[in-house]
């Protein structure tokens, strides 16, 4: 739980507050534990995203732990009416997600939907003093993003495939549903510093600013990934057909280690395979831009995701092709995202093709050099997956456009500025032969 709280345990009960329409909404108490499951089942019948809803023993316990905070409405009768929690689920404890919203039928259109959201906003702010907010809403699910949008969050990101159809048979869909990531600011954050990959940095820019995520940003070029062992954490959800693998810091291992996940995700039957990199340092710069080379594409950000408040970019590899067709948003800047996250998939699938062919498909007894990838081997790289043959970091960034052009200093942190660095990829690809032909179209 968040320091603030830890001082104060009533703080973790919210204040009965009265609303409009006769409405109460209070912090979840131990009468309201056989009320939740029922709630939950005639909304989503029993397929909500979070089996425990459906538990009264294990969501009181929820409660209890620490793990999320509770707001239920009730109606002037005493009716449950609705519910939404604030959850503790990023590895920075300042950071809160709005979660498990719920209003029943018979109280739609009442308002109380934008009340609980406002009250639990609220309270993160003066009660937990959080750095920020976010959501994840549904792209089925289009009133509960307006109700984010109106309470001032703006989107940063999109979780293609999250959900799948099975868990939405209710609501009739044909296919997987992606999660539309919002982020408030509440304006207490820390400010790391942030390397931007080049490939991405005119993008992530807009989505920081659309944002209003204050902090240095630099685009950080030509670099490699560190000498040490890769520090990651690896969560399998079989549930949701989804393996995410979060990358702390991108070492020696980290192609083997992204291989090895793949590789186990596919075999599992996974959908999609996400892979979370921290943008607080130069080699996680690189290691996104290796990733998208390898045929990854981006689903935006997650900004202070980690301790310290480091941000996240957001990457995936899916193993069908995803159903962007279903995604339904609330506005045109989200309709831009989606956009935005297209073009970007459609880009990574042909740049990944390319490189594996040329790692994977090459014909027996060609040499590096024939291909074009022979430099230093100063600093090597795990193979690609078998039967590729081993390269060095240094040729494969070099084939990429990505290393040997630019002197670094200040730790790797190249200081150009991000509205420009479009036109300096512009003016490099001019002198430079081994420049990529393509940019994103971002």
């Amino acid at each position: 739980m968040l320091e603030s709280s830890c001082t104060a345990a009533e703080l973790l009960l919210p204040a009965p507050s009265r609303e409009a329409g006769g409405y109460v909404i209070c912090g979840f108490a131990a009468s309201d534990a056989a009320d939740i499951p029922l709630a939950f089942n005639e909304v989503y019948g029993r397929d909500y995203l979070n089996p425990l809803v459906y538990d009264p023993e294990g969501f009181a316990g929820l409660i209890a732990s620490g793990v999320q905070i509770s707001f239920v409405a009730r109606d002037s009768e005493g009716d449950f009416a609705g519910h939404l929690a604030l959850a503790f689920s990023a590895p920075n404890r300042r950071l809160v997600e709005v979660s498990q919203g719920i209003v029943l039928p018979a109280h739609r259109k009442s308002g109380i939907f934008a009340r609980l959201m406002e009250r639990a906003v609220n309270f993160a702010r003066h009660e937990l003093g959080a750095q920020a907010v976010f959501g994840t809403a549904l792209t089925n699910h289009a009133v509960s993003q307006r109700v984010l949008a109106a309470c001032g969050f703006r989107d940063v990101g999109l979780e293609v495939d999250y959900v799948p159809a099975r868990m939405l048979v209710r609501e009739g869909a044909a296919g997987p549903s992606a999660t539309l990531v919002q982020y408030l600011d509440l304006g207490r954050r820390e400010e790391p510093p942030c390397h931007l990959p080049p490939s991405y940095a005119a993008w992530f820019v807009r989505l920081f600013e659309g944002a209003a995520v204050a902090g240095q940003r630099q685009v950080t070029r030509a670099t490699g990934l560190d000498r040490r062992a890769s520090l990651s954490e690896r969560k399998d959800m079989p549930r949701f057909d989804m393996a995410r693998l979060l990358v702390h810091r991108p070492g020696f291992d980290f192609w083997s280690l992204v291989d090895a996940q793949e590789g186990e995700a596919e075999s599992s039957g996974r959908r999609i395979f996400q892979v979370l990199i921290s943008l607080g340092s130069a080699e996680g710069a690189a290691a996104v831009e290796l990733l998208r080379a390898w045929g990854y594409a981006s689903g935006g950000l997650l900004p202070g995701y980690l301790d310290g408040g480091q941000h996240v970019a957001i990457m995936y590899r899916s193993f069908q092709q995803p159903y962007f067709e279903g995604v339904k948003l609330h506005s045109e800047s989200a309709e831009q995202l989606l956009s935005d996250i297209v073009a970007d998939w459609q880009q990574a699938e042909r740049l990944g093709a390319e490189l594996r062919h040329a790692f994977v498909e090459e014909p027996a007894g060609q040499d590096l050099a024939s291909t074009g990838l022979a430099g230093s081997a100063a600093l090597a790289v795990p193979p690609p997956p078998a039967p590729a043959k081993a390269a060095s970091l240094d040729a494969a960034m070099e084939m990429l456009g990505l290393g040997g052009r630019v002197k670094l200093a200040n730790g790797g942190m190249d200081p150009v500025e991000p509205d420009s660095a479009e036109k300096e990829d512009e003016q490099a690809a001019e002198h430079d032969s081994d420049a990529p032909a393509d940019r994103p179209a971002l």
